[in-house]
């Protein structure tokens, strides 16, 4: 095997390396895993590692397929934690003892440094003389390198100074620790200078800081400090100015191991997050509380991955039981201390009794005794834990020999636990089995077979590997863990945002790449909020901008490499299958790699045994990571270069054997162009990807695939063909934009920016109409009707100028369209019906063409028509047109056009004062809203929905959420149709008698309707506000109202909206009939009553008949 400090063949029988002495690992000759060089056994596989110096053995595990290789043979990048270490005085050293002397000292302090670096699965990369650099994450990761690098700092310091050697020299050294990203692994020097380089800015930290450190003291980083937790205790040395940076840099005295009790607590300094999701399990782990409190002792195995919240429930029990009387007894396994017999025990014993570093023997005799007495210990016992705990033991009784030591000294701890249970129920939690100690479990196999008999619940946590040796018990419980749901992942990352909305884009990502795991959870979206790449606005995040990938969170990374270094023959072919994606193809990965077909099936094999990855589908063709963190981490390994080489074969593999896929999913190839460096090729198949996405209404999918293509024309040199295919990808992600984002977004408004200034660089495209219509936009949802109208106007001439048949029928509608809102009606009418006209003669593509503004001009067209005739005064034609646009809306399933249309439904009938159906629409929309992400019709919904509410049930008080809502995004400058909502939310205050703010709402209608020149609804809002007089009364209203009624009544009249001149005329002729006018009321009346010739089911004509009838 090769030695991992000084790079030496050794013999594989061999403990230490016969080049400098250093202890080496264990290489196990089933599987390939390292382990430690005093191990019996294989911590991965469990087979002996004394079969290696057998004459015949077991073939290595997958040999023929995959033969083992050095770990890390080749450079990758990695987070690695970076140690130096300098001997303090080398120099003074030097020239105080004799060459040979100094030859002994230096090779003891080396010997020192390489077992202890060795102890916490350190790898010493070089000897510089007094100073040694080494890694922790590096050829290997493990769960916590930076943890280990900070407690293997702290045994250097004491250990070097206790160094036994033939001259005094009182040695002592520095230490300097950083994490963070490096290329490691490439081989320089040659001969017997070789060694695996570090490239980066990490280690130059680490060497910088150890100039820092003070004689025997370890200082670290930031990104240390920030990994290490609550593991040690620290002493702030502030901002500190280094040699070579340019900003000064946070550093840490590292003091001592902290006295925390728990790993958990460790890794969590701050508040904990509410437990979520776990409602079941926290109920059985009370059921089982309940049923040991009464002598029915029971046992609770809680098994589930890493990060899937083991810990936070056991947590969640202890908080709940607080205030009952109850002991606890809480035992924590180490990875540190696998070997170390009976350490979750001694742990618990001196948190138990409070030792504290500084106490002396005598303190901590003491404070023993009085834990012990407590659960009654006999003499003998009392000496057998004051061995245990490496104290003087009292009472002196003849020495066992080692195994009756053992067997007492559990019998011994078995009998506290029956003390104890005699005095209260007894909770006894042992966390972490899969690190637990032979003879710790032992221990517990005794106590889960004796707590039946007592009140006690004993809750043990473990991962899935480990099983446990206590055979069936009925009062064994396991219970494992499944992944949280999406609604409770939702509910998590509410909870660490403290209720700021995430951007959806980063919701999905992070939902997408944390698969149900809560730590996965947690800490992502953690990475994401104390990042660059959001704006706090308050109450929610938004993007500060375009859409990153997310990295993966540095407190993450090293327990996930680990996973795929304890594979180390088989890594290579999870980060091709990374390459590929989270989910893979055999084939594919068979083409790509070149493997023959047994050693890949095997390899694949190894992956999913370690569940790494799963199979998908019945063909067993198929595979998926299982989480796609730990895809990332295989992928973050590899260098830059063997990424582009790989996605490249990737792509030609793709293109050359795969036609089904680059029909179906041109963005897998896109990506893959893209990522091996191919730009030209790439924007194509990303344009077609785009246009599939769209064609199925994925609107954020088509925006993503726009903007990687437009990145993607923008990486090759400018001209012709390149502005065409730029133009073709900005038409695709207007429409796209305008139902997500709307066309008040800052990303719209820099696609029509863009796709004008394109479209005047070509010259005649057929887009420039739809272009202009798009910018005149901008002005309508501002409710600037007059230079919308311009815009639209212009539109309609280049379309018929060009005779672009969709081109002209979006033209006609939106100046209809302008027109409804502008209050010329007859106008609007008329160019509305032009515009249905125009469209009935297009074929199925200038059809799907009119979608370029969105939604479907046919659907779109009826639903401003029907309002339009509402208004004129023919309430079932208008309610006709509405069914046409909906049921035309469902057969093409175009989910924005639905949501459109539920929105006007919701109104026009609202309008018609049908409340039950109007929610009904209202409801509808906003539920096609939140699915797909249509913001505008969401918050618009929503105001509709509340308002009818109200006005069908009279316990309903919403109101004034509508009217908050309505400020905000109206605020946000989506000003058009917002009288519309002003005067139906100033309706419902009228009925319910809230005449301030009746007033108030009628106010910035109307104020609304002056500034914009929206005058659709302008009468109706003068009419509601002198109603609000007449109710309020008092004298001189009914004149002020009886004005305000007239002017509703002749604008309305000028407008020809018959609707709204009958609203007024009534009105009108109520005043005159409660002041005894009834010939005026009958004669004001009658004439715009009798105009109608439909409708009179509607309640304005119901009300206005029975009022004629009242006049006589």
């Amino acid at each position: 095997m090769e030695c991992p400090n000084c790079h030496s063949d050794t013999p594989d029988t061999g403990k230490f390396c016969i080049a400098c002495g250093a202890a080496v690992e264990a290489r196990c000759p089933f599987c390939g895993s390292a382990n430690r060089p005093n191990a019996k056994f294989c911590a991965e596989c469990g087979r002996p590692l004394t079969a290696r110096a057998s004459t015949t053995r077991e073939a290595p595990l997958f040999a023929a397929a995959c033969p083992i290789a050095p770990v890390a043979a080749s450079a990758e990048r990695r987070q690695l934690t970076v140690m130096f270490c300098d001997l303090v005085g080398s120099t003074q050293l030097s020239a105080r003892l004799d060459p040979e002397d100094l030859r002994d000292v230096i090779g003891a302090y080396h010997r020192a440094v390489a077992e202890i670096i060795a102890r916490f699965e350190g790898f010493v990369a070089k000897y510089m003389g007094d100073g040694v650099l080494a890694y922790f994450g590096y050829p290997r990761a493990h769960e916590h390198d930076a943890e280990r690098a900070v407690r293997a700092g702290l045994a250097l310091v004491e250990a070097v100074p206790r160094l036994e050697l033939i001259t005094e020299c009182g040695l002592q050294v520095r230490i300097g620790i950083a994490t963070g990203l490096v290329v490691v692994g490439d081989l320089t020097g040659s001969g017997e200078a070789q060694e695996r380089g570090v490239v980066g800015e990490t280690p130059n930290l680490a060497a910088r800081l150890q100039t820092l450190a003070q004689p025997g003291m370890v200082v670290i980083a930031p990104s240390t400090r920030r990994l290490t937790g609550g593991y040690f205790d620290y002493r702030e040395l502030g901002g500190v100015a280094l040699k070579g940076f340019g900003e000064p840099v946070s550093a840490w005295q590292v003091v001592a191991e902290s006295a925390v009790e728990s790993r958990f607590e460790a890794q969590h300094e701050i508040a904990l997050t509410p437990l979520i999701g776990r409602e079941e399990e926290v109920e059985l782990l009370r059921r089982r509380w309940r049923q040991a409190e009464k002598g029915e002792g029971r046992v609770v195995l809680l098994v589930g991955e890493a990060g899937i919240g083991k810990s936070r429930l056991t947590r969640a029990l202890l908080e709940g039981l607080a205030a009952e009387p109850h002991l606890r007894l809480r035992y924590f396994c180490s990875p540190h201390h696998r070997n170390s017999a009976l350490f979750p025990v001694i742990s618990q014993i001196e948190h138990a009794a409070g030792f504290l570093r500084d106490n002396t023997a005598e303190q901590k005799l003491a404070k023993l005794d009085l834990l012990l007495a407590r659960a009654a210990a006999e003499p003998e016992a009392v000496d057998l834990i004051t061995d245990l705990l490496s104290l003087p033991a009292s009472h002196r009784a003849p020495e066992p020999s080692p195994q009756q030591r053992k067997e007492k000294t559990l019998a011994a701890l078995l009998a506290q636990v029956d003390g104890l249970a005699q005095e209260q129920p007894v909770l006894i939690l042992f966390e972490d089995l899969h690190w637990i100690d032979p003879t710790s479990l032992e221990l517990l196999t005794a106590i889960v077979d004796r707590v039946q008999r007592l009140p006690v619940l004993l809750l043990a946590t473990a991962r899935p590997e480990f099983m446990p040796p206590w055979p069936s018990h009925a009062h064994v419980t396991a219970l494992s863990l499944t992944r949280l749901s999406r609604r409770e992942c939702v509910a998590l990352v509410e909870q660490i945002t403290g209720g700021k909305v995430l951007p959806d884009e980063i919701l999905e990502q992070i939902l997408a790449r944390t698969d149900g795991v809560a730590l996965f959870i947690e800490e992502l979206t953690k990475t994401v909020i104390e990042g660059d790449m959001l704006i706090d606005m308050g109450d929610r995040y938004t993007m500060a901008g375009p859409l990153p990938s997310l990295a993966i969170p540095t407190t993450l990374h090293d327990s996930l490499m680990a996973r795929l270094d304890r594979l180390a023959p088989v890594k290579e072919v999870a980060q091709i299958a990374a390459c590929i994606g989270r989910d893979f193809d055999y084939d594919l990965l068979a083409a790509v790699s070149g493997m023959p077909e047994d050693g890949l099936r095997s390899a694949l094999e190894a992956l999913r045994h370690a569940e790494l990855v799963i199979p998908r589908g019945l063909s067993g063709e198929l595979f998926s990571f299982k989480h796609a963190l730990v895809r990332d981490a295989a992928y973050a390994g590899l260098l830059k270069s063997r990424r582009v080489q790989l996605h490249a074969a990737i792509a030609r593999v793709i293109e050359q054997s795969f036609a089904h896929l680059v029909e179906t999913e041109p963005e897998t190839l896109a990506h893959h162009l893209t990522e091996a460096g191919l730009p030209e090729k790439a924007a194509g198949y990303w344009l077609r990807a785009g246009k599939i996405a769209a064609s199925r209404y994925a609107n954020i999918e088509a925006i993503a695939h726009m903007r990687r293509g437009i990145e993607a024309v923008r990486r090759f040199p400018s001209g012709a063909t390149n502005d065409r295919l730029e133009l073709d990808l900005q038409f695709v992600l207007g429409p796209c934009l305008i139902a997500t984002q709307g066309v008040r977004s800052n990303a719209y408004a820099a696609t029509v920016t863009r796709a004008r200034e394109l479209c005047e660089r070509l010259g005649d495209t057929p887009e420039y109409p739809h272009v202009i219509q798009w910018s005149a936009y901008m002005h309508f949802v501002r409710a600037e009707l007059p230079q919308a109208l311009d815009g639209f106007t212009a539109a309609l001439g280049l379309a018929e100028a060009a005779e672009n048949r969709p081109a002209a029928v979006n033209a006609m509608r939106t100046v209809g369209a302008t027109l409804l809102f502008m209050g010329r009606l007859v106008e609007g009418r008329r160019m509305l019906e032009r515009s249905l006209a125009e469209f009935d003669m297009c074929d199925e593509a200038e059809s799907l063409a009119t979608r370029a503004t969105a939604w479907d001009a046919g659907v779109a067209g009826n639903l401003q028509l029907s309002w339009t005739l509402w208004a004129l005064g023919y309430p079932d034609i208008a309610r006709a047109r509405m069914g046409v646009a909906l049921q035309r809306a469902e057969a093409i399933g175009h989910p924005h056009t639905e949501a459109y249309g539920a929105y006007y439904a919701s109104v026009l009938h609202a309008f018609c004062r049908a409340p039950a159906v109007a929610h009904a629409h209202a409801e509808r929309c906003l539920a096609l809203s939140e699915e797909h992400g249509f913001e505008l019709w969401r918050n618009r919904s929503r105001a509709v929905r509340r308002i009818c509410a109200n006005q069908f049930d009279p316990s309903s008080d919403s109101l004034a959420a509508v009217s908050g809502e309505l400020a905000e995004f109206v605020g946000t400058g989506y000003q058009i149709s917002s009288t519309a909502l002003y005067a139906l939310l100033s309706q419902a205050f009228l009925a319910r008698r809230q005449l301030m703010s009746a007033r108030e709402i009628v106010g910035k209608g109307l104020a609304t309707a002056e500034q914009t020149s929206e005058r659709f609804l302008e009468a109706e809002l003068l009419r509601q506000k002198a109603r609000a007089l007449v109710i309020e009364g008092g004298p001189g209203v009914l004149t002020d109202a009886q004005k305000l009624l007239e002017e509703s009544r002749a604008l309305a009249q000028s407008q020809k909206a018959r609707s709204l001149e009958l609203r007024a005329a009534a009105d009108l002729a109520r005043l005159h009939r409660d002041q005894g006018r009834y010939a005026e009321a009958r004669e004001l009346l009658t004439p715009v009553y009798s105009w109608f010739t439909e409708g009179f089911d509607t309640p304005d004509l119901q009300e206005a008949k029975a009022l004629l009838e009242e006049l006589g």
